[in-house]
């Protein structure tokens, strides 16, 4: 083989080698960020810790200090229930992709309860959660935390307004009215607030026409 051949070989050797150098660096780039985000979605790290309104329960979802500490908040408040009279009812909202109202929503996104009666959110599709946005005075923000199956307990009366924190934008929210809406005018300051960060102009006023509709 003379000085020439010796050349070419040596030059696609190296060229093959640095390909598959490129290539390995390239997926390990995009496994590391995918395998950390995994991590820290699992350990709940980019989950806002936030304590119930009233009674609070997580299905699906191990014991931890913090859980330990939100028990014993609804502990505290659960009493306001305790002594209250009337049959407390539970209501079922979900968090769907899809539904008869469109995409990214909450599934009745209004709902009217009485003081008292619990609503259960349940991740129908995953990826989903339901935070507090606005409140009554006096209440406790509520963060069902991507569980499958939250009960939240309410007791205190007004208008809530909550969102699912990683569809805001494009207006996954919904109005929760317990008995009254003693607290209606800060809720429709609270609602223009919300709503000047949705992108999507189709669902821009998705909850003010919510609102409009059934807060009377």
């Amino acid at each position: 083989m003379n000085d020439k051949q010796f050349m070419t070989v040596f030059l696609g050797v190296t060229g093959v080698i640095l390909v598959i150098f490129f290539i390995i660096f390239f997926i390990a780039q995009m496994i590391g960020p995918v395998s950390k985000k995994t991590d820290e979605f699992t350990n709940n790290a980019v989950v806002q810790r936030i304590e119930p309104v009233g009674k609070l329960n997580y299905a699906g979802s191990g014991s931890s200090d913090n859980e330990s500490e939100t028990q014993t908040a609804s502990a505290e408040r659960e009493s306001i229930c305790k002594t209250a009279e009337g049959d407390f009812k539970t209501y079922k909202v979900k968090m769907l992709n899809q539904g008869d109202q469109g995409s990214m929503i909450f599934e009745p996104a209004f709902i009217k309860i009485n003081t008292c009666d619990s609503i259960n959110f349940e991740m129908s599709d995953a990826g989903h959660n339901a935070v507090t946005v606005a409140a009554p005075a006096g209440s406790v923000p509520f963060d069902t935390k991507y569980k499958p199956s939250t009960l939240v307990q309410f007791d205190t009366n007004g208008i809530y307004l909550y969102k699912c924190a990683p569809h805001a934008m494009m207006a996954m929210a919904g109005l929760i009215q317990v008995s009254d809406a003693s607290n209606k005018t800060e809720m429709n300051e609270a609602i223009m607030k919300f709503e000047s960060s949705v992108m999507i102009p189709a669902v821009k006023t998705r909850m003010s026409d919510l609102f409009t509709k059934n807060i009377k």
